[in-house]
């Protein structure tokens, strides 16, 4: 009788450790993105045929080589509004990986932030490393570039919010300057704001509007 009672003992004993094991192991947090490609495609609403692309290229992101911005220009219309896709790939595979697909998939965790520059301080994005952009820091009077730029998609967090891969470029007068991309990993942390996380991707493109 006792040897049944101790086996009864040490089996429950067992059962609960393991309940108690299983409820203390977390999800795993997702890794950052692994991209080599960032592209925007701005699409003129008033002409479809006012098409332009911007891209920015590192083949070798691990290495100190510097990216290849020779294409990382985009040239857009005064006074106008752009629906603008951002779209990241992964070049060192064939075909190349869409990122784009995973962070949609991944949409309530990742956050992208625009910052135009030169910019008067009060229009600033708070986080966006502006050492990134040599010479275009907030400036305390003009000329400034006369961009600006809205987001247009939604995550299905509860509220929604928003994700940035869809957005709205609306442009002013004739100017010039920089828009610096960033894009937020923010897995369990997401608020809206620039803070949670850490970095997957921060680039900078040329804009000229004429």
């Amino acid at each position: 009788m006792k040897k049944t009672i101790l086996i009864i003992s040490v089996g429950l004993f067992s059962f609960l450790w393991s309940c108690n094991k299983e409820k203390s192991i977390s999800a795993p947090v997702p890794d950052n993105e692994f991209l080599t490609t960032i592209m925007l495609v701005a699409v003129n609403e008033a002409n479809p045929a006012d098409v332009d692309t911007a891209t920015w290229v590192d083949l070798t992101p691990d290495d100190p080589n510097p990216p290849d911005t020779s294409k990382a220009v985009l040239h857009l219309h005064s006074n106008s509004v752009y629906d603008v896709q951002v779209i990241f790939l992964d070049q060192t595979q064939t075909p190349a990986g869409d990122i784009t697909a995973e962070l949609k998939e991944r949409q309530n965790y990742h956050l992208l932030f625009f910052q135009p520059t030169p910019i008067a301080a009060a229009d600033t994005v708070s986080g966006i490393d502006y050492t990134a952009i040599p010479g275009t820091a907030p400036a305390l009077a003009g000329p400034y570039l006369n961009l600006k730029v809205a987001r247009t998609d939604k995550d299905s967090n509860v509220p929604p919010q928003s994700i940035g891969l869809s957005d709205k470029f609306t442009t002013g007068a004739i100017s010039s300057g920089h828009l610096e991309v960033v894009l937020r990993h923010q897995p369990n942390a997401k608020n809206g704001t620039y803070a949670p996380g850490s970095t997957d991707a921060d680039v900078s493109y040329r804009v000229n509007i004429n």
